[in-house]
C-alpha cells in the first residue's frame, strides 16, 4: 500500500471518527431506486432564469421525493459561440466560496490559474450544500435526501443544458469530481443531453462505494451490513453503458480507496480513460493535471492526464 492510498484511508477513518454516529444513511435506507428518480425528476426549465446572467440563481427542483433547493453560478461568460463548461464541485464542497484560502475544487481547477480558459463557465450547487459540512452529513442520513440529492443536481444540469442549446451556437459540456462525478454521469445516463462529459474519480456503480471502499466507513453500520440493497438502490451501471454516444472522457485514479480504479473501470467499457497516478485525496490536489484533462474533454481533443 503507497502513500496515495494510506492518505485515502486515513482521511476517511478520521473523518468517520469526527462524525461519531452522524453517517450516511444513519437513519433510514428507504428509498426507490436512483435512477428511477432521477427520470422521474423534472429539469426546472421554467424557473430557471438566464444562464448567461451574472449573479447566483437559486432554483427548487421538483423530484419524486419532494422538492429540492439548488443553484447555480455564471461564472464567466464569452459568448454564444463559444463551448460552455458546467461545472460541480464534489461532496461537502460549498462551490460559490472562492475566497483567497478557500479550498474548493472549482477554485483549485478554473480560478488559480493566469491561463486564459476559452470556454463559458458555470457551477453549479447542490443541495444540501449551503451549510456546515456536518449539517450536510446529518441530511445523509436518510437515503432518500442522498437519492433526492443526485436527482436535483442532475434535474438542474439538464435544465442548463436544454436552456443552453436554445440559445448558444457552441457546445455544452459538464464536468464534476467525486460526488459531481457521480452526478454528471447519473446525467448521461438518465437525459444524455449534454455534447461531452468528463467524470473526474467517478464511474456508475455507486452502491459500491459505501458497500466496499475505504469510504464505508463513513457509511452506518445498519446501512454496510446490507450491501446488496446500498447496489441495487445506486448502481447505474446498466443504463450508463446503454447510452450509445462516444461522448465521455473519464478520468480515475489508480490507487484510489474510494472511487476505486479496478471496481469502476468496468463502467466505461469500450472508452478511453485517462488514469492519474494517484488516489482520491492526491489526485484531487492535482488542479494542473484535472483542469487540462476537463478542457480536452471539453474541446473533444485528445484528453489525457
Amino acid at each position: 500500500m503507497n502513500r496515495h492510498e494510506l492518505l485515502d484511508i486515513a482521511t476517511i477513518r478520521l473523518s468517520s471518527l469526527f462524525l461519531g454516529g452522524t453517517k450516511f444513511f444513519a437513519h433510514s435506507i428507504d428509498s426507490p431506486p436512483l435512477v428511477e428518480v432521477t427520470t422521474e425528476t423534472t429539469p426546472p426549465i421554467d424557473d430557471l432564469g438566464d444562464p448567461s446572467t451574472a449573479g447566483r440563481h437559486d432554483v427548487v427542483v421538483d423530484t419524486p421525493l419532494g422538492e429540492f433547493e439548488a443553484a447555480y453560478l455564471p461564472w464567466r461568460w464569452l459568448g454564444a459561440e463559444y463551448p460552455t463548461l458546467i461545472y460541480h464541485h464534489g461532496s461537502g464542497e460549498q462551490p460559490f466560496d472562492v475566497g483567497r484560502f478557500s479550498a474548493n475544487s472549482f477554485r483549485r481547477l478554473f480560478l488559480a490559474t493566469e491561463e486564459d480558459l476559452p470556454v463559458n463557465l458555470i457551477t453549479i450547487q447542490a443541495p444540501f450544500h449551503d451549510g456546515s459540512n456536518r449539517e450536510y452529513i446529518r441530511m445523509m442520513g436518510d437515503l432518500e435526501n442522498f437519492v433526492g440529492m443526485l436527482a436535483a443536481s442532475a434535474g438542474l444540469l439538464e435544465a442548463i443544458t436544454e436552456r443552453l442549446a436554445d440559445r448558444t451556437d457552441g457546445s455544452v459540456a459538464v464536468s464534476g469530481i467525486s460526488l459531481g462525478g457521480w452526478v454528471i454521469n447519473l446525467h448521461r445516463a438518465c437525459f444524455g443531453s449534454a455534447h461531452r462529459y468528463v467524470p473526474l474519480f467517478a464511474g456508475a456503480a455507486l452502491g459500491e462505494m459505501f458497500a466496499s471502499s475505504a469510504y464505508r466507513y463513513m457509511t452506518a453500520d445498519a446501512a454496510r451490513s446490507r450491501p446488496s440493497r446500498l447496489r441495487e438502490l445506486l448502481n447505474f451501471e446498466t443504463e450508463f453503458r446503454g447510452v450509445d454516444a462516444d461522448d465521455c472522457a473519464p478520468l480515475l485514479g489508480r490507487y484510489d480507496r474510494i472511487i476505486e480504479y479496478d471496481r469502476q473501470r468496468s463502467s466505461y467499457t469500450g472508452m478511453s480513460i485517462a488514469v492519474l497516478d494517484r488516489g482520491h485525496v492526491t489526485g484531487s490536489l492535482a488542479g494542473g493535471s484535472l483542469r487540462e484533462h476537463v478542457l480536452a474533454g471539453v474541446l473533444d481533443t485528445d484528453a489525457r492526464a
